[in-house]
């Protein structure tokens, strides 16, 4: 329901005796050891108080977001309103701070305790309209999850032998994934490509009024798009929060008669995912040596 069809990059991952702060510093500060404090970084988790104390101890100063899957769970368990949950959905999907205020709005005639209680545990920390950073439509920490429950048997083993398949299966993910890679012909990533062809379908009756060479007004019938493509930003917020091209920057690129690659973030690329995968991942070796 939550879940993202972006490949899951697997980067770190500890063992600890159970789910409490003290594991979770160490984690964290392992993690802060070896990749540090990345610009325009996020960390997503589920509101696990270990982790959040966690947090304001290694990462206070990198903004820490919550698993959107996991607090809708609880609005479900907390509520048993349907409409109280469709409101949630609602308001962290939009990207624009009035539509999350018009829903949000909503909520407190529907649930003034609901509504208290999402604006009490941060706007910031689950709304994509507020995010301190982008989160790229990675809302939820369905990426770990997928991770588990790769790992659900291997938890079973003795840990030595669960180090190993673990090693095994990352190394297989990565061979597999950079030869996709390496045969994929197109620019953007088979993902983006997709959502771009989606998009551009959706756009394909806009209206687009030129303003000058590189800012469009693009009528959408709804609450239309500002695009300047110079900027890469649309008034809709899209284009530059997911660094991928929106609606209504689809129509003006195609107006202008412009190469849609050069306006995605890079990320969203295919030499970026070869690159991602380029990595190689060889055995320990035998104990005995």
């Amino acid at each position: 329901m939550f879940g993202c069809k972006q490949p899951v990059f697997p980067f770190a991952y500890g063992f600890g005796d159970v789910e409490a702060e003290m594991s979770w510093t160490w984690f964290l500060n392992e993690l802060k050891n070896a990749i540090g404090s990345p610009n325009d970084c996020m960390i997503i988790s589920d509101r696990h108080l270990g982790i959040k104390a966690a947090m304001e101890k290694v990462y206070s100063i990198v903004p820490h977001g919550y698993c959107v899957f996991h607090m809708a769970q609880n609005i479900k368990n907390d509520y048993k309103r349907k409409d109280v949950s469709l409101l949630f959905k609602q308001a962290w999907k939009v990207y624009r701070k009035d539509d999350f205020k018009e829903v949000m709005l909503e909520m407190m005639k529907v649930n003034r305790v609901a509504f208290e209680d999402l604006m009490n545990v941060g706007p910031e920390r689950w709304s994509r309209a507020y995010s301190l950073v982008r989160r790229y439509q990675l809302m939820t920490s369905s990426i770990a999850e997928s991770m588990n429950s790769c790992l659900v048997h291997a938890r079973q083993m003795p840990i030595t032998t669960m180090v190993e398949f673990i090693r095994e299966m990352l190394q297989k993910w990565f061979y597999k994934r950079c030869t996709k890679a390496e045969k994929t012909r197109i620019q953007l990533t088979p993902w983006a490509t997709e959502l771009k062809k989606e998009r551009n379908k959706d756009s394909e009756n806009y209206k687009v009024h030129p303003i000058d060479s590189v800012n469009f007004n693009v009528m959408d019938g709804n609450k239309d798009g500002l695009v300047n493509l110079s900027e890469k930003t649309c008034s809709c917020t899209k284009f530059q929060v997911d660094k991928l091209l929106c609606r209504h920057a689809l129509a003006a690129i195609r107006y202008a008669k412009k190469p849609f690659p050069d306006f995605c973030g890079d990320c969203y690329k295919t030499t970026s995912w070869l690159e991602a995968y380029s990595g190689n991942i060889f055995p320990v070796g035998h104990p005995s040596e």
